[in-house]
């Protein structure tokens, strides 16, 4: 991808600051003009003092009599006063021009990280399902701080260096075209080998910030893993396998850093190319009366002015190149679309909710990881076909009544929970709430009126209060006093309060990264409360009770009775005893439901139901 395609995105990135860019470049422009016109009368205060030492009428630079100004018009204590007032000009100038091309890089970069997360907020399960939690990590950090660095100071220092260049340029030719232009004869390398470089650069950047998500997600792992590492003593092992994976990106970073170091060397030797040339020239120019020694010291104090634009260039190739390739990192995440969405004419669902499920059939593509880079190439993986996950699965749930689902592990359960809110999209035509194709809701009116509470119990690292009433809305948590009464009946309904009251602080529990400061049971119980805040006219408990004991689920079902009061709802467990209630029960095998019926009708059948609930009651005899 070439410099100039990325240009179009800049200046949309740009929209709404431009004004503030345009003051600062402005501002840079006077800082410029300042440092370039200052040399001119450097050149007069020493044309005076050797006119004074030798004699000879005092001499302008060339450039100075263009615009009507004479000698006589100078003295040593005007061009000195002129010579300062510039340089005044210039720093004062460069407070603005700093702060005006700063701080709006800092609300771009605000903007696009804001920009970044509402994206991914937006997209469906199966993208998250294909990503890396490192290199989404990685995007809202290292990605964002390069495009920021892109359009603060790489844009600041980029234009600094073509609008200084420039204006030496003009000058150096108004003193003297002919050394101007030998001066100028290392100026085409320059741009062959910075053109060389910064694509050298360019494609070294990106491995590396596409290696920064992989190091990152491999950390990441490790921290969350830490339990099993430790259980299993195989910190030693984590610890090799990191070492390889910081070597590996170490080398990718000394590979950069390899192109990068050319950069100042190069362009140093090409402007020492240029002093040398002025020098061997100008100076028997000067000697010979061609040229006056104020032009000659001021031409090598343009030259010198080169020096800072030159370095400061490969500065800003480099960070342009950085955030080109983070940019079209992050592009790629941008230019996801949600798999599940809206359609066009959705409804909002409300009020009681009524179930119909047709014949559902599904199966998860097989896809692989999504890289967010080039490195590795976003290509399907060649997998056989999956099984269908479900297959022909037909029920109706009424308001009001109570589902069971049971089966093996990997029957089928949860993948209907999902279907039902829609986390993976239904085949149209399968499932339909309260008479209308489920497809035909919002999204999140959907999944306002069904909530599920998952399997895999998932606590933010906030209070117990503010995990219970995560479901709530502003308007409907209220002031403190009601949201501390709500959080304690949650907590009731799902046996969790006296354990929560014996904690220091109660609901004000600071909980660690997951609920780690909680036991399993506590966590999913806690889950359950959430999940019942929320208010939904239907609930969906998928297998959320599997670390609590006998005794606490009895207790926690017999008090989730009132809950199920006058909405659906549906028990998916692999504990029969928490299916004995539900008004019908799906037994799911492969995907397929092999048995269906009440609790006795199911155990008069002596099939598969009968036969887990025979094994269940001896294992809980046993105990």
């Amino acid at each position: 991808m070439s410099f100039w395609s990325d240009v179009p995105r800049v200046v949309r990135l740009l929209k709404g600051e431009r004004a503030n860019y345009g003051l600062g470049l402005l501002a840079l422009w006077v800082v410029n003009f300042s440092d370039v016109m200052a040399p001119l009368f450097l050149a007069v205060a020493v044309d005076l003092m050797a006119s004074s030492l030798g004699g000879a009428p005092p001499k302008l630079p060339a450039i100075m009599g263009y615009v009507g100004l004479t000698p006589a018009q100078f003295n040593l204590e005007t061009a000195i006063a002129c010579f300062f007032g510039l340089q005044l000009t210039a720093n004062i100038a460069r407070y603005p021009m700093l702060v005006m091309t700063s701080i709006p890089s800092h609300r771009v970069g605000q903007r696009v990280r804001n920009e970044l997360v509402g994206r991914l907020l937006s997209l469906s399960r199966g993208f998250f399902d294909r990503s890396k939690s490192g290199d989404l990590m990685a995007l809202q950090t290292n990605d964002i701080i390069a495009v920021r660095m892109m359009l603060g100071p790489g844009i600041l220092v980029g234009v600094d260096t073509l609008m200084l260049v420039s204006l030496v340029i003009v000058v150096m030719f108004a003193l003297s075209w002919k050394l101007a232009l030998l001066a100028l004869i290392p100026m085409p390398l320059i741009a062959i080998v910075t053109n060389k470089l910064s694509h050298a650069e360019y494609q070294r950047s990106e491995a590396v910030q596409n290696d920064i998500g992989r190091l990152t997600e491999q950390v990441r792992e490790s921290y969350a893993g830490i339990r099993i590492l430790q259980g299993y003593a195989r910190e030693g092992y984590d610890r090799e396998r990191f070492r390889l994976a910081s070597f590996r990106h170490y080398g990718k970073s000394l590979d950069l850093g390899r192109v990068r170091s050319v950069f100042d060397p190069a362009l140093d030797f090409f402007l020492g190319s240029s002093t040398s040339i002025v020098l061997a020239v100008g100076g028997p120019a000067v000697v010979r009366g061609e040229m006056s020694l104020g032009s000659f010291t001021a031409f090598l104090f343009l030259i010198n002015f080169l020096s800072g634009p030159m370095v400061g260039f490969g500065w800003a190739v480099s960070l342009w190149q950085r955030g080109r390739a983070s940019l079209k990192r992050l592009d790629k995440v941008m230019s996801e679309q949600p798999e599940v969405g809206d359609v066009e004419g959705a409804i909002a669902l409300d009020g009681t909710v009524a179930i119909e499920v047709r014949g559902l059939t599904f199966g998860y593509a097989a896809r692989g990881a999504a890289e967010i880079g080039t490195e590795e190439r976003e290509v399907a993986v060649a997998a056989p076909e999956q099984a269908a996950a479900l297959d022909g699965v037909s029920f109706v749930l009424a308001p009001g009544k109570l589902l069971g689902v049971t089966g093996r592990v990997g029957s089928g359960k949860s993948t209907l929970a999902m279907l039902l809110t829609r986390i993976y999209e239904p085949p149209a035509g399968t499932i339909f709430v309260n008479g209308r194709d489920v497809r035909d809701y919002t999204l999140s009116s959907l999944r306002r009126s069904i909530v599920v509470a998952p399997q895999d119990t998932f606590l933010f690292s906030d209070t117990i209060e503010n995990n219970l009433l995560m479901g709530l809305d502003a308007e409907t948590a209220g002031g403190s006093d009601s949201r501390a009464s709500e959080a304690a009946r949650l907590a009731g309904l799902a046996s969790l309060a006296e354990e929560i009251e014996e904690l220091p602080k109660r609901y004000g529990t600071l909980l660690g990264e997951r609920g780690v400061n909680l036991s399993g049971g506590q966590r999913q119980r806690l889950a359950i409360a959430r999940a019942i805040g929320a208010d939904p006219r239907m609930l969906v408990l998928d297998d959320c009770l599997s670390a609590v004991d006998a005794r606490t689920e009895a207790r926690i079902l017999e008090q989730l009775r009132t809950v199920f009061e006058g909405r659906s709802g549906i028990i998916i467990s692999h504990r029969v005893r928490a299916l004995e209630q539900c008004d019908e029960i799906l037994v799911l095998e492969a995907g397929r439901v092999i048995e269906r019926g009440t609790h006795a009708a199911l155990l008069a059948q002596g099939g598969h139901y009968a036969e887990i609930a025979h094994e269940q009651t001896k294992e809980a005899v046993s105990e």
